[in-house]
């Protein structure tokens, strides 16, 4: 009667910690149907403006203003006016905020997201990296039986102890972009390595 009660130790449960939850908009842009988050590492800040100081339509909207200006400033030869500097250089200053503004928080809302079918980094609103489980380094995979006691399928997923460790072992929920972007170049020298052994 025990037997019921007691995990199994050849079972993997997955390995979910507690992290921020994801924005519904990024779940709904990033994630497939059929994937659960499981670990997540980023930024300690996470405004519900975020998706729009990252979404390229920010620069588009920069443009159209900055067009605005400028043709609030155009020249009219039937009054004599020429074409106020004043609002080219607004104008420029707009698109070139935009420019910032997207490049600043883009780069700061980097995230690390495991999933139970693959590993992402995404920077503000675009996927930078992107690794199936099949694209992972061995030593970054593990296996375990689905479906409980008898399970007969032995099913990959993310090593997590093993990613935090390439992280640095910083057991906190929050890293920067800068350990993000240097852990993906990480994961390319172990696949590197490892395909060189084969």
């Amino acid at each position: 009667m025990s037997e019921a009660s007691e995990p199994n130790p050849f079972v993997a449960e997955p390995y979910v910690r507690p992290h921020p939850p994801l924005p519904s908009w990024f779940a709904r842009r990033f994630l497939r149907p059929d994937e659960q988050v499981h670990w997540v590492r980023g930024p300690w800040f996470t405004p519900v403006w975020e998706r729009y100081v990252t979404h390229p339509g920010l620069f588009v909207a920069a443009l159209a203003l900055g067009g605005v200006c400028l043709l609030i400033g155009r020249p009219n030869p039937p009054t004599g006016h020429t074409f106020a500097p004043m609002s080219i250089l607004i104008a420029v200053v707009i698109v070139l905020a935009s420019i910032y503004v997207l490049a600043f928080f883009s780069g700061y809302f980097t995230r690390l997201v495991v999933t139970n079918t693959r590993l992402l980094i995404v920077q503000g609103y675009e996927v930078r990296r992107c690794w199936d489980l099949d694209d992972l380094p061995s030593s970054l995979v593990r296996y375990g039986r689905q479906g409980g006691q008898g399970g007969p399928n032995e099913m990959p997923s993310v090593d997590v102890a093993a990613l935090q460790s390439i992280l640095g072992g910083k057991s906190d929920q929050f890293v920067d972009a800068k350990a993000i972007r240097e852990f993906g170049k990480k994961i390319d020298r172990i696949k590197g390595q490892e395909g060189e052994r084969r």
